[in-house]
């Protein structure tokens, strides 16, 4: 076989080993403990079953739909369950793959190299359950390579792929189409700002005219639609949050390790660019000034969503890598650093997969409590605003699990127009309206202990209410709320509607 061959199969087979190594905490437990995941099954189920008594799919053309549009379809073959799970396993191999593809284009060779996208896989981001964002950036960084690989094609071809691939993108994630476009723009300016000083001024407006049409039919959709109803402020989080937020891409669940890690690879890094051995390709190590540059710029807020600039270092480190090629002085060398990287990658893994088994013992408690609910209750749930941190159990979130599971209402469900194909019918949206989670925590926790006093207006039409916070949940029963599940940080009471039980001055 050739080298090049050789090369390949070598760099794929690793490849799979290691998508099999990351695989397993995916399906090793019940329920990932990502933030926001409970929510995304309980959306998953609606839209699987095309809405139920208090929820309706209203597909838009949002920028927010990857799992969405992948997820449902599959549930029609296995469980929603499990095709959430694969698609987080697409997820992660799309991106790794297209790292690999991308340093393929970028140097001409297959490295073992860019297996290192495997360390970046489980962040900060991804435990918070960013999940569509992360879909996105693979699907960004495959357009990204396909762009690069169709240059010497004819520009109609190339421009209908790149148009179905910012389509692809947007449609996955706005953020993700955010960091394509900025990936775009510094590959081509890289080239353009050579023609500029040769004087070609016939070839950058070639380049400019292959470019710019992918985007034209995602601004149109920005601007005619989304746009309108993705309101919300924008707030900086100053420059001092930036270098906490690179960590991002390594912190996990061990902060001594983690920042180890980190800044293992800083170093890393800077001891091969000082040495003149990183090997940084001309055209995406723009991209990733370009991205970088943006990332610096970026607010915390803006369209209603949170954590803009959050979400960036992960492709600016994927991009990074992509883009190099680097030279060890010996072969001694090159292995070294490959075993510590491996060496890394187990033991990060390691303690996910503990801390994930410690999860599931809790989140398989949880469930049993929700499968007592009887099927179409109604279930509020309260928890204070510092309850909306990370954690490595979380269960803010976990009440939206009783959607999916007994057909129940929970008002704390995603259904925001500008961001999921779910709403709230007609005449529930002033019961969700009414039990702000923030608003019950308050009533019963700090105010009175709870069944004390009558019940809050808001709880009248619900037939039990869920308290949850990620630390112990101390309250005491009375004559207005039963304990039906108790545990820790999530608890179960069913609301008694006696006549002393209404509170008609709230």
């Amino acid at each position: 076989m050739s080298e090049h061959v050789v090369g390949a199969v070598r760099v794929w087979g690793a490849f799979a080993l290691l998508m099999i190594l990351a695989a397993v905490p995916l399906f090793s437990t019940v329920l990932p403990p990502l933030f926001d995941y409970p929510n995304h099954l309980a959306r998953m189920h609606l839209l699987s079953e095309g809405g139920n008594a208090f929820y309706a799919v209203q597909w838009r053309p949002l920028p927010n739909l990857a799992q969405d549009l992948i997820v449902p379809p599959l549930a029609r073959l296995v469980s929603v369950a499990f095709a959430s799970k694969l698609f987080l396993v697409v997820s992660f191999g799309m991106t790794a793959a297209a790292v690999v593809w991308l340093n393929r284009l970028a140097t001409g060779g297959w490295r073992i190299w860019p297996l290192m996208a495997f360390l970046f896989l489980y962040n900060r981001v991804f435990l918070w359950g960013f999940v569509n964002y992360l879909f996105g950036i693979g699907v960004a960084l495959c357009g990204i390579a396909l762009w690069l690989s169709l240059e010497p094609q004819s520009r109609p071809i190339r421009v209908l792929a790149s148009s179905l691939a910012a389509l692809s993108c947007y449609i996955s994630h706005i953020a993700a189409f955010g960091f394509y476009a900025l990936a775009i723009f510094g590959v081509e300016m890289a080239q353009a700002g050579a023609e500029m000083r040769a004087g070609d001024w016939r070839g950058i407006g070639l380049r400019i005219a292959t470019a710019v049409p992918q985007f034209l039919v995602p601004a149109a959709l920005f601007l005619g639609s989304w746009q309108k109803t993705a309101v919300g402020p924008v707030n900086y989080g100053g420059l001092l949050r930036k270098p906490d937020l690179l960590f991002s891409v390594f912190d996990n669940y061990d902060r001594a390790f983690d920042v180890g890690c980190f800044l293992l690879l800083l170093g890393f890094l800077g001891w091969l660019a000082l040495s003149g051995r990183l090997g940084v390709t001309l055209r995406l190590g723009s991209a990733a000034a370009v991205v970088f540059v943006a990332y610096l710029l970026l607010p915390s807020q803006m369209y209603g969503g949170s954590g803009a600039d959050h979400r960036i270092p992960l492709g600016l480190f994927l991009l990074l890598i992509a883009a190099s090629a680097p030279h060890f002085a010996n072969r001694r060398t090159a292995v070294a650093a490959a075993g510590v990287a491996l060496f890394a990658l187990f033991v990060r893994l390691a303690l996910i997969e503990q801390v994930w088994r410690a999860a599931d013992r809790t989140y398989s408690a949880g469930i049993a409590g929700i499968d007592a609910l009887p099927r179409g209750a109604k279930l509020a749930v309260a928890y204070p605003a510092s309850a909306v941190n990370f954690v490595p159990i979380p269960e803010v979130h976990f009440a939206n699990l009783a959607v999916a599971r007994r057909e129940a209402f929970v008002p704390t469900l995603f259904a925001i127009p500008s961001q999921q194909p779910i709403t709230v019918r007609a005449p529930y949206v002033r019961l969700a309206a009414a039990a702000q989670p923030e608003r019950l925590w308050s009533a019963f926790v700090l105010d009175e202990p709870a069944g004390a006093a009558p019940l809050p207006a808001a709880l009248q039409d619900y037939d039990y209410i869920a308290f949850t916070d990620n630390r112990p949940v101390s309250l005491r029963p009375g004559k207005c709320l039963k304990p039906v599940f108790k545990q820790q940080r999530f608890q179960i009471f069913a609301v008694v509607h006696a006549p002393d039980c209404v509170n008609a001055g709230d």
